[in-house]
């Protein structure tokens, strides 16, 4: 029986092991370069990576999470949790991230959501939370990897536009879409003993008379000065004022009693009969009929509240016009 190889065999089983050492030697330093590229990939990206075992314990994160949102260097993270980290991450924020994780554990996958961050620089900025699980070979998680985007901005900027869809765009006053949403809500909220919300309609006099007369241009400047006023005399109070049609305003506000409540629509209704609605325009003055509706008990009838008001200022039309016809309720 043979044992020995001969020499041609030891030669080529020679070669067969080097080129196997060679094709290790390459696919060891493709591993390696493989490596620094994902490990430089994810530090050049600005936005913070971590990834977590299922205990919690960090195992690897970026330069962004570690300096921006922590301000701690990575070997003081890693091998860690949040509870390990006190002095960065309140416990019942830690607890709260926690139970995050827990949810995607349970339901392996991915999970989306916002929060608020206070950041290494002492500012808060608000992330979406991008995190997915990590599974093994028989399909069970055995970690997560999240990425945070700051979203700060772009929720700046949708509150912007969400606050200019309530706004008039002519007066700067809230509108009619506005008022329909703040003003059920408001009829929610527990008040004051002894504390009464007001509600008035105003409605401009003659105002299509004044349009022919002098003009559109004119009338817009007497609705912006007519909301001015309106808006001058409700400073002191925090109530709000909603232009809910063409010249037709509401005010809410809160007051201690019936005559403070009456006395400040007075003073509205004054202060526009005496000034000029337009200041390129002599003799210019408009008057308002205004309907006031007091309410001291825990009334939530939207419909019937704004009919009972609306009702009072055509009372006020009819008898006369530049009146405050009041109710109490």
């Amino acid at each position: 029986m043979k044992t020995e190889l001969s020499y041609q065999e030891l030669k080529e089983k020679l070669q067969h092991l080097e080129q196997k050492a060679r094709t290790a030697d390459i696919l060891s330093n493709q591993i390696f370069e493989e490596r620094q590229f994902l490990k430089i990939l994810i530090d050049t990206i600005p936005s913070p990576i971590f990834h977590k075992d299922r205990e919690g314990i960090y195992r690897h994160c970026n330069e962004a999470f570690s300096k921006d949102i922590l301000g701690l260097c990575k070997n003081q993270i890693l091998d860690k949790s949040l509870f390990d980290l006190p002095d960065k991450i309140p416990r019942k924020l830690a607890q709260l991230y926690r139970e995050k994780d827990l949810e995607l554990f349970e339901s392996p996958g991915t999970q989306v959501y916002k929060s608020t961050v206070k950041c290494s620089d002492g500012k808060e900025r608000i992330y979406q939370f991008y995190k997915s699980t990590i599974l093994n070979e028989a399909g069970k998680p055995v970690g997560l990897v999240g990425i945070m985007l700051d979203i700060t901005h772009l929720e700046k900027k949708n509150a912007d536009l969400e606050s200019l869809s309530y706004l008039d765009a002519l007066t700067g006053v809230f509108n009619r879409r506005k008022f329909d949403a703040a003003f059920p809500e408001l009829l929610k909220q527990d008040r004051p003993a002894g504390t009464l919300l007001n509600v008035a309609i105003i409605d401009i006099d003659h105002f299509k008379t004044f349009n022919d007369t002098h003009g559109h241009p004119a009338g817009d400047e007497a609705l912006k000065c007519v909301a001015l006023t309106i808006q001058q005399n409700l400073v002191k109070t925090d109530g709000s004022v909603f232009r809910i049609g063409g010249e037709e305003f509401c005010i809410l506000y809160l007051t201690s009693s019936e005559s403070i409540a009456l006395q400040l629509t007075e003073k509205i209704r004054g202060d526009i009969a005496t000034q000029p609605a337009s200041s390129a325009i002599s003799n210019s003055q408009l008057t308002i009929s205004a309907g006031l509706l007091s309410i001291r008990g825990r009334l939530i009838d939207v419909k019937q509240i704004h009919r009972e008001a609306d009702r009072l200022m055509y009372q006020a039309k009819r008898s006369g016009r530049n009146k405050v016809v009041h109710k109490t309720v």
